[in-house]
């Protein structure tokens, strides 16, 4: 039962964290729309394929580490303080992207798309630094079994931030 459950979070987390740590490549490689679809939609479209926005992800992800967790009412201003630094990188990530798709197809040199990949890591930087901060009250107040818990899905969100993805 616990390889089963393993299993399911893990495919969970997979999705979680796949869909907000790409979400800065969907915004460089999305195809030419009318600037205001996708902010009417919500979304990027692709040939064949919808992309959702961290915006649109992080309740999921913020209910699903919380259920997983288990967070008590003891740990509750803890556990607030992180899922308002999650809803705020989200939104950050939302802003980015919609700046980058409404300068998609315009001509850009190579130095004008390096400097987009660096604001994007610089905010990806930034948004990791408030999540930490949010992090350390909320990791101190959980139990042995939680903190291994939370070592676990924090593992396997770095593996898929660092690529590990592609290895199949």
């Amino acid at each position: 039962m616990t390889r089963i459950r393993n299993s399911f979070t893990a495919a969970a987390m997979f999705a979680g964290v796949a869909a907000l740590g790409l979400a800065p490549a969907f915004a460089q490689t999305a195809p030419d729309a009318p600037a205001a679809a996708p902010a009417q939609q919500g979304a990027a479209r692709a040939p064949g394929h919808h992309w959702l926005t961290p915006g649109q992800l992080v309740e999921g992800r913020i209910a699903f580490l919380k259920t997983e967790l288990k967070i008590t009412p003891a740990q509750e201003g803890a556990w607030q303080q992180f899922a308002a630094a999650m809803r705020e990188n989200a939104q950050s990530l939302d802003q980015a992207i919609s700046t980058a798709r409404a300068h998609h197809g315009t001509a850009q040199n190579a130095v004008e798309r390096m400097e987009m990949r660096a604001q994007f890591a610089k905010l990806r930087a930034d948004n990791e630094a408030r999540l930490v901060t949010a992090f350390k009250p909320l990791y101190a107040s959980l139990t042995p079994q939680q903190q291994q818990l939370a070592n676990q899905l924090m593992s396997m969100q770095a593996r898929w931030h660092h690529g590990w993805h592609h290895r199949a």
